[in-house]
């Protein structure tokens, strides 16, 4: 199978097609292939990219998969729910809820030596964020070459009011509640609670492939609180201290 046609399969699966059985993906430089080939099977259909999310912040995360740095993905613009739009769960699987922070970038990062406080002075605002995830993968990825040539499980964002960068952002907390349940989480649960040095390697993994963030470029930078699992009819409801409150309503 060709790196075209899984891109196309998991493209389909996140349309309403049916989950990709697992396939065989190498390595990480070849599901970074795949995972651009369906970015760029959305651009040629008229979407833009809005951004990037990077996923496995945490040594926990990264241990699930074997992993020794974060993994990322791309955020298109048609995956960025406006206020007061509610979250369709009629094409996904099993989507899970995180609480993020997201940065705006007010100019331009080129690696390879990008640091976190290059980071910083480069940043417009941050913002609370709902990321949601879905794997396309039938039973979910198993390995980090899979997990990351399907984009990471990057499905939608919703982010909201942007405010100034705190001067501590690992004492940043967060409450995610959805029916009866209250997950807590932390900012110091993304690298080693500094969210800017998320950025600061999307930057420098971006140079390798001569590539850099754009002034604009909204970035995720990982899940505060554990992935938690919710189904359509669900309210997301998230406080994050310093930074207010998210409220996403999903059918």
């Amino acid at each position: 199978m060709t790196d075209d046609d899984l891109a196309r399969r998991l493209t389909k699966a996140t349309h309403g097609g049916p989950a990709v059985a697992p396939a065989p993906v190498a390595d990480l430089a070849h599901a970074y292939r795949v995972s651009r080939a369906i970015c760029d099977l959305a651009l040629a259909a008229g979407d833009r990219l809005a951004g990037y999310k990077v996923g496995l912040t945490s040594e926990p995360a990264r241990a699930t998969y074997g992993a020794t740095e974060p993994a990322f993905g791309h955020v298109l613009a048609s995956t960025v729910l406006q206020p007061g739009q509610p979250l369709s769960t009629a094409d996904m699987f099993a989507p899970r809820a995180e609480v993020e922070i997201a940065f705006i970038l007010g100019r331009s990062l080129s690696g390879p030596d990008t640091t976190a406080e290059d980071v910083v002075a480069a940043t417009a605002a941050i913002a609370p964020a709902f990321e949601i995830v879905d794997s396309r993968w039938s039973g979910g990825p198993t390995t980090l070459a899979m997990l990351a040539a399907d984009n990471t499980n990057a499905a939608y964002a919703f982010l909201g009011p942007q405010a100034p960068l705190p001067q501590d952002l690992s004492g940043l907390e967060c409450t995610l509640k959805i029916g009866d349940k209250a997950i807590p989480g932390s900012a110091a649960a993304v690298m080693n609670g500094n969210p800017a040095a998320a950025v600061a390697w999307l930057a420098n993994h971006l140079a390798a492939a001569g590539e850099s963030l754009p002034a604009g470029a909204m970035v995720l930078t990982g899940t505060l609180c554990a992935p938690t699992p919710f189904t359509g009819g669900d309210t997301l409801f998230a406080e994050v201290s310093g930074l207010g409150n998210l409220t996403l309503a999903t059918q």
